[in-house]
């Protein structure tokens, strides 16, 4: 009988104390006895509850976020992005952060970014994790966008298949790598085409050939004339045919000099 009064007790106590617990609403808080009403997201606890007041809730600096209901006294800091927000803080948000292009995010909040050093055809790939207070730190290896059989066209942004040069017939000129294909061409062709190009090029290399001998002989026969001397006759007074009026006054002039015994003076005007 007295086992059974205490299991009785045990449990009217249980259900007190817990009728006691629950007195409060689900966004209130008992403080000092009274049942005070929690702040809302985006704000913080300014000065608790009273007898006569209600909580007193403030909103939260720039900078600063809460997003649940609570009884704080100061609102939370907004996470530090070295590199840019991919959506911004607000009083309610802390805020995601982003890595600018070619950078990798370093852990799961992107609190610090890594140059990215895979190459164009390649893709990075996340591994090695491991986690620390909640923290998760990134490791990554690069590896190729495309299979073996395929390149990667940057143009185009996807992967193709490589040319097949054998199974067409065709010879490779160039094999096909991570970011081009395979350049193929035909035997015959090829034979065509160098017959062509050595033909041309033997008529390129005569006509080259004739215009420098043609220039070097021009230019050794004008250096030629040019040292070779001039050659002065002597001419005789016969030689030169003069007019009648010149004849005239020749003669007279001579038969005056040959009568005159001085010197013979001439007035020209």
């Amino acid at each position: 009988m007295d086992c059974s009064m205490a299991i009785l007790l045990l449990c009217v106590l249980s259900f007190w104390t817990t009728g006691q617990a629950r007195r409060c609403g689900d966004r209130q808080e008992e403080i000092d006895g009274h049942c005070c009403d929690m702040c809302p997201p985006g704000t913080f606890l300014e000065k608790y509850c009273s007898e006569v007041d209600q909580t007193v809730c403030s909103p939260c600096k720039e900078g600063y976020y809460s997003d649940k209901y609570n009884i704080f006294t100061i609102c939370e800091e907004c996470q530090q992005c070295p590199q840019g927000y991919s959506e911004k803080c607000t009083s309610t948000t802390s805020g995601t952060c982003s890595c600018q292009s070619g950078f990798l995010c370093s852990n799961n909040n992107c609190s610090k970014c890594e140059k990215n050093n895979c190459q164009i055809w390649e893709n990075p790939k996340r591994t090695g994790v491991s986690s620390d207070f909640g923290l998760t730190t990134y490791l990554y290896k690069c590896e190729p966008k495309c299979r073996g059989h395929e390149y990667f066209d940057v143009k185009e942004d996807i992967c193709k298949p490589r040319t097949q040069c054998s199974a067409g017939g065709l010879a490779e000129r160039i094999s096909g790598n991570e970011t081009h294909n395979s350049v193929c061409y035909s035997p015959e062709t090829q034979r065509g085409f160098t017959y062509v190009t050595l033909c041309i090029g033997f008529v390129l290399l005569s006509l080259s050939l004739s215009v420098f001998v043609l220039y070097t002989c021009s230019k050794k026969l004008r250096k030629h004339k040019a040292n070779k001397p001039v050659q002065v006759v002597p001419a005789k007074t016969s030689d030169f045919h003069l007019s009648k009026e010149e004849s005239g006054v020749q003669l007279t002039i001579q038969d005056e000099y040959k009568d005159s015994s001085g010197p013979l003076h001439l007035d020209i005007r």
